[in-house]
């Protein structure tokens, strides 16, 4: 082989290579950045244990307090005005001394889900966790209540809510505060308006939880809301289990395609070698 032919196939492999990992970037930074969010998340759980009980319980008494001030005042799930009656009081809710932003813990063990849950929906917070909406109850339960969590879907670095529209009716969401475990089933669902805030509604008698994403994927014209009300610890119930491997159907979709292109370009490699060493044979 000529050394300009031997050039060109060293370039030319390159050039696959880099396509190849270019492709597969957001495959693998999704399943780091999920193992990577599960870590951050036991971080938390792990911080309770600096709370004294004391500690914990004013922190839920006072999460609870604001949630009766809140549904006497109307609450209003939508984001914070600048100079709101009530925000700074919100943000001082279930906060933790560790300079942890993280309120709460979200896992649906059905979808693989385990989000760290933040004050506000602002696109920062989204980023790289679930966020609170402002104007909703906080996700400590209690009769009439109806906390909203809302978390992207179709990010190229992260799963979050991608796998929500998959969660059936009776599967369970687990929310952790600060070292308290609610449990909550899945009752519905429902696709709205982004502007649509009068589905998030609150019943005496329920405690409800809402989660909402973008819909339909790539698209996000609409917003999922995902209904769930509170149902009982079972009695010596293991630890939500949760998987470190987030794959969502696009992962697969792109394994498939950069390893099925590969793998034909190598069949083709090969089958040209053999016809070459025939021919040099003969």
């Amino acid at each position: 082989m000529k050394t300009s032919e031997k050039r060109g196939n060293v370039v030319s492999l390159i050039v696959l290579l880099l396509g190849a990992a270019l492709l597969l970037y957001p495959v693998v930074s999704t399943l780091a950045n999920h193992y990577s969010m599960i870590r951050q998340n036991e971080a938390y759980s792990g911080a309770m244990t600096s709370l004294s009980d004391e500690a914990r319980a004013e922190q839920l008494r006072r999460a609870h307090e604001y949630n009766e001030w809140l549904l006497a005042t109307g609450p209003h799930a939508r984001a914070p005005i600048p100079g709101d009656d009530g925000f700074d009081y919100y943000m001082s809710q279930l906060t933790l001394p560790e300079n942890f932003s993280t309120i709460a813990r979200v896992r649906i063990p059905a979808i693989n889900v385990d989000l760290s849950v933040v004050h506000t929906t602002d696109p920062k917070v989204l980023y790289d966790s679930a966020g609170h909406m402002y104007g909703s109850t906080l996700p400590v339960g209690g009769d009439g209540t109806n906390a909203v969590i809302s978390a992207h879907t179709g990010m190229v670095n992260a799963a979050m809510f991608d796998q929500l529209p998959l969660l059936k009716e009776g599967e369970d969401i687990y929310i952790d505060v600060m070292g308290e475990r609610l449990r909550y089933r899945m009752v519905g669902r429902e696709v709205v308006k982004p502007e649509n805030y009068e589905a998030v509604t609150y019943e005496p008698g329920k405690d409800k939880l809402t989660l909402i994403t973008c819909t339909p994927y790539g698209l996000n014209t609409d917003r999922l809301l995902v209904h769930a009300e509170r149902a009982p610890l079972d009695p010596g119930a293991a630890e939500p289990a949760v998987s470190g491997w987030a794959w969502s159907w696009w992962m697969v979709a792109v394994c498939v395609l950069v390893f099925t292109v590969l793998g034909l370009i190598l069949w083709r490699e090969l089958r040209r070698r053999q016809r070459a060493t025939k021919v040099a044979a003969s």
